[in-house]
């Protein structure tokens, strides 16, 4: 009811708004559908001060949305923001408000990112069983360049 999906291996109902919109989009669902808006206010609702967006994988223990707090940017970590950018821009947002969400979104990766041009590894991203913590050392870069390359393509359409 809230617009959000719970989701499995990942934390959590980022991670699951990242793969409903994605489904919702393979499916032929418009962008306008009631489930899409829905899941567009829910990411929109979260987004921290800073542009970011991070949940901690107690959401998955309690099956409601946690701010992890335990992020040292401002409550927000990389994979979390670019789960939400992917979904937010695979729902084609268009008002300005959206937008500016995005571009925030954009900047806090862009930030976040080292001289190296890795991120840093952060508290856990991903979770068996409810309760069993992992994090996967690879979300930390395949996500956030997943979404960077999203928005270069998005932001191109949009011009």
């Amino acid at each position: 009811p809230d617009g959000s999906w719970y989701g499995s291996w990942g934390v959590c109902f980022t991670y699951g708004c990242f793969f409903g919109v994605e489904g919702l989009v393979c499916a032929g669902r418009g962008v306008d559908s009631a489930p899409m808006r829905r899941c567009v206010r829910f990411l929109m609702a979260r987004q921290n001060p800073n542009g970011g967006w991070g949940e901690t994988y107690v959401s998955c223990v309690d099956k409601a949305y946690a701010q992890d707090s335990m992020f040292t940017a401002g409550g927000s970590g990389v994979v979390q923001t670019a789960w939400a950018l992917l979904a937010l821009m695979g729902a084609e947002v268009s008002s300005p408000e959206e937008i500016s969400a995005v571009e925030r979104g954009v900047q806090f990766l862009m930030q976040a990112q080292q001289k190296d041009g890795d991120w840093p590894q952060e508290n856990i991203t991903g979770v068996f069983n409810r309760s069993c913590g992992i994090t996967y050392t690879s979300y930390r870069n395949v996500f956030p360049i997943w979404a960077l390359a999203r928005h270069a393509r998005w932001s191109k359409k949009r011009a």
